[in-house]
């Protein structure tokens, strides 16, 4: 290993290439970041300020003095790659433009035609990365949700340099661009080998980022290769399909949810470090074992975006999207990976859904709760029948003491809104699917005070104190807390229902406006009814 001191303009001279090899994470700098940048030089600048470093670049040297791979500082030599071409686009002056212009994207001086870059960024980005950055076309418009996250933070990056250009003198430009390049340092670290890149990149942070779990994972894979090498471009393509499945801010979580799905264990250690022996014990190396994640990587997808065509699947998985907690995730994952024979889709979610419902009701910790879903991910895993599976639900079910804590006060629990979503669900058709988003409220029909008298008249205070906040007095509504309609008599709080009602429509809330009257009658009546649909829907027999 060799460091120096090296001036950015040494850094970025005609003669020397990088390229960001494969096992690298991809650009990720925020707009925060550039301006933190940028704000700390141009605070050394103008306190004239005769060597500021930025850091280091740790690199292998592939070709002695022209071509390194950049193991650490790939986010700071990106940047300053955008910085310098938004301050030649920003400067007018020729013969600056060509200075600036070369030290990102020379140009041969006969013919005028572009050369290699000075930086490859990886092949998923690189076109990207030429066309709006180092030639400087204009900026696409519209709708950018084609854009990958490296392509959004080019993007917006670039707009941040534009901003800290606008308002400058052409002469302060300059200066400023001729200080980035002759007062400006890193230290250039040079190593020989992927080995010891490996070692240092899994140590290193650049510039207060630390790399993310997929990151180690990924430099991982790669150093699996081991006289496999030349085959590091088709793992690079793997896992680009790995990125492109999953989005590159998903990766993190679905690896934790894939080592539960496989190990069916607490973690012991960090992400990464629980993975490695993963790939290690994988019969033909670093590609069959991202084979198989991508095959995960699918399934994944599929539970995030609720992609199931079955109805009571549907239902099953949004119900379970609602739990305060998703660590039914990786048993749902191990199923979908290893289907179990005689056990559809739609009936494992569905007994997932009510096992998951029964221990958050029953206030289960982590644990216990966790228990179950290892020893259902154990035997899919070890390839138990459905009826062996199926008894795994069977024996942690506890139905009475869930039914008899649904039968008790509900408002105010955790799973309150859950439970009445899940209720108005089952109530629908099997042939409408309903979903909800935006601010729900939860509405009690007998008010929480006695202060009009239509509730006087038909409720005692024992009688208050019973049906308040049990699930027969509740129902849901869309917006905020109710307050208009809180303390008034039954007929003016369900001409408010229905105004409410407008935007989302409650089913079982209807039902409460349909009533002529509300006493102790209604309320039970309803009661009743709510925990026969509960019990229908949850019990496990």
């Amino acid at each position: 290993m060799k460091a120096e001191e090296r001036t950015i303009s040494k850094i970025l001279t005609e003669q020397i290439r990088y390229e960001i090899p494969p096992y690298q994470r991809p650009y990720s700098w925020r707009k925060a970041n550039v301006l933190q940048l940028l704000e700390d030089i141009w605070e050394a600048y103008e306190g004239n300020v005769t060597e500021y470093f930025i850091g280091s670049l740790i690199t292998i040297e592939k070709e002695h003095d022209r071509r390194y791979d950049v193991v650490d500082g790939q986010q700071r030599l990106t940047t300053l790659n955008l910085i310098f071409a938004r301050l030649r686009d920003h400067i007018s002056d020729d013969a600056a433009k060509v200075e600036l212009g070369k030290r990102i994207l020379p140009r041969n001086v006969l013919t005028g035609e572009a050369e290699t870059p000075r930086l490859l960024l990886r092949k998923s980005d690189q076109s990207f990365f030429r066309k709006y950055v180092l030639e400087g076309q204009p900026l696409p418009g519209g709708n950018k949700d084609n854009l990958d996250v490296p392509q959004l933070r080019l993007i917006e990056n670039l707009e941040a340099v534009d901003a800290f250009c606008e308002g400058k003198s052409q002469q302060v430009l300059k200066l400023f661009a001729n200080y980035l390049l002759s007062k400006v340092y890193v230290v250039f670290v040079t190593t020989q080998s992927l080995q010891s890149a490996y070692r240092l990149f899994n140590v290193l942070n650049a510039r207060g980022m630390p790399l993310s779990n997929a990151d180690l994972i990924k430099n991982s894979l790669f150093s699996h290769l081991e006289g496999h090498a030349n085959r590091s471009e088709e793992l690079e393509e793997r896992w680009l399909e790995l990125e492109e499945e999953l989005g590159i801010e998903r990766l993190d979580a679905f690896f934790s949810h894939h080592r539960t799905s496989v190990l069916a264990a607490k973690a012991r250690r960090a992400l990464h470090e629980e993975i490695e022996p993963l790939i290690e014990a994988t019969e033909g190396g670093p590609f069959a074992f991202l084979e198989k994640v991508i095959g995960s990587a699918k399934n994944y997808v599929r539970i995030v975006d609720c992609e199931f065509n079955d109805v009571s699947t549907l239902r099953a998985l949004n119900a379970l999207w609602r739990v305060e907690y998703d660590e039914w995730i990786a048993p749902l994952l191990a199923y979908l990976n290893k289907p179990v024979e005689g056990l559809s889709e739609a009936e494992f979610t569905n007994l997932l859904e009510k096992i998951t419902m029964q221990n958050w009701v029953r206030r289960l910790g982590r644990t216990a709760r966790l228990t179950v879903y290892y020893q259902l991910i154990n035997a899919i895993r070890e390839g138990k029948d459905a009826d062996e599976v199926r008894q795994i639900f069977r024996r942690n079910a506890q139905n009475t003491e869930f039914l008899g804590l649904l039968d008790g006060e509900l408002y105010g629990m955790p799973f309150d809104t859950a439970v009445l979503l899940r209720l108005e669900d089952a109530a629908q058709d099997e042939s409408v699917t309903k979903t909800y988003s935006g601010l729900l409220t939860i509405e009690h029909v007998l008010p929480q005070a006695l202060k009009d008298a239509y509730w006087k008249e038909r409720f005692s205070d024992e009688q208050h104190g019973l049906w308040l906040h049990r699930l027969g007095n509740l129902a849901l509504l869309s917006g905020r807390k109710n307050y208009r309609a809180q303390y008034y008599g039954f007929d003016r709080k369900k001409k408010i229902y229905k105004e409410r009602s407008k935007n989302v429509s409650f089913d079982l809330t209807k039902e409460v406006c349909d009533q002529p009257e509300w006493s102790v009658a209604e309320i039970k009546a309803r009661h009743e009814r709510l925990l026969e649909l509960a019990k229908e829907t949850w019990v496990i027999v």
